[in-house]
């Protein structure tokens, strides 16, 4: 008899932080999350966000506090050919002043198009032509750039910045006073370029400065426990793809894959990330109801012995593990999941 498949869930923003959830009235119920997670086994797992519990499943994790190299791989997954060079993430983002601070957004709702960001782009290399840099733009929201030698740098992925003064996660280590100046220099670049102005012109929001993240360089060859991968996330494709392994989009119905013969399945769903960075209790809670809709099919498929066993992940150093039998533990009495959400940040 074939063994059962095992699915994996990394769900970041399930356990929000969301401290703005007391605004909706009543308060909406996750009953089957709640349930879920009052009978299923807990234990801590590596990775507090996203990126280090993917790097995590294919081996890689930081040295001593240091960067994962998720640059080089999101170009690989934005399709771009795995190399041997060092290579940094700059991301278009939108300054907004805040009394003596800047605070740092993304850009993702001032609609950039490709062909802007690439103006932009070439803007940025002018002006930088005698460093030798030159960006590669495969996405608005996305660029890569490489270094000729590998800098002494401590960068900051965007998600930990967002709507924070910009200050706090300035690049550190030897190299870290001169990359302050390098974004202050695009910056002033931004802010007279005349695409800006005619952004503004037609009423939407400026796009002045980037910023940096992700530094380092991909491995030649990785390996993974997962026998299938789903996902949307140009992270996850340069991964899988250094490793050999086709990622799909993710499924309509998740029931589906209680049908696979065997194997570990991970799948990747990113919709509630945004809604916790943003601070929005309504978009959160209906990205979990649908959630809640789209898991429910699976404890059938558990019941029914066509899956193992279900793992979901928060991303927050915790995995919580449910199978048929943690399903009967009907005593275990189930607590608001507003009781479960992590705390945000103390900077």
């Amino acid at each position: 008899m074939s063994k059962l498949p095992n699915l994996h869930l990394l769900i970041p923003g399930l356990l929000g932080p969301m401290p703005t959830l007391d605004q909706l009235q009543p308060q909406p119920g996750f009953k089957l999350l709640e349930r879920l997670f009052a009978r299923s086994d807990r234990q801590t797992h590596p990775g507090d966000d996203l990126e280090s519990v993917l790097f995590g499943l294919f081996g890689i994790s930081s040295e001593n506090g240091g960067n994962l190299p998720t640059a080089a791989y999101r170009r690989i997954g934005d399709g771009g050919t795995a190399d041997s060079r060092y290579w940094l993430q700059l991301t278009p983002v939108y300054l907004r002043p805040d009394q003596d601070r800047l605070l740092l957004f993304d850009v993702e709702d001032l609609n950039l198009t490709l062909a802007e960001s690439k103006g932009l782009a070439k803007l940025f290399n002018d002006h930088f032509i005698d460093e030798g840099w030159q960006v590669e733009v495969p996405h608005p929201h996305r660029w890569y750039l490489s270094l000729a030698e590998e800098p002494d740098l401590k960068t900051y992925e965007l998600t930990d910045v967002f709507g924070r003064n910009m200050d706090l996660f300035l690049p550190e280590g030897e190299e870290g006073i001169r990359w302050h100046g390098v974004l202050n220099e695009i910056q002033m670049l931004f802010y007279t370029s005349e695409l800006n102005a005619q952004r503004e012109q037609s009423g939407k929001g400026p796009v002045n400065g980037l910023w940096l993240s992700g530094g380092g360089k991909s491995h030649s060859q990785l390996q993974t426990g997962m026998s299938a991968l789903y996902g949307d996330s140009a992270l996850l494709r340069g991964l899988a793809s250094t490793a050999g392994t086709p990622v799909e989009t993710l499924p309509d119905r998740l029931d589906g894959l209680c049908d696979a013969s065997g194997g570990e399945i991970l799948v990747c769903y990113e919709l509630l990330r945004r809604p916790v960075l943003c601070a929005d209790p309504f978009a959160w809670s209906e990205q979990l109801i649908q959630l809640q809709n789209w898991i429910e099919p699976l404890l059938d498929g558990l019941r029914q012995k066509r899956l193992n066993s279900l793992f979901l992940y928060p991303c927050n150093g915790q995995q919580y593990r449910i199978d048929r039998h943690s399903l009967r533990r009907f005593w275990k009495r189930p607590s608001p999941l507003s009781q479960r959400l992590d705390s945000n940040p103390l900077v």
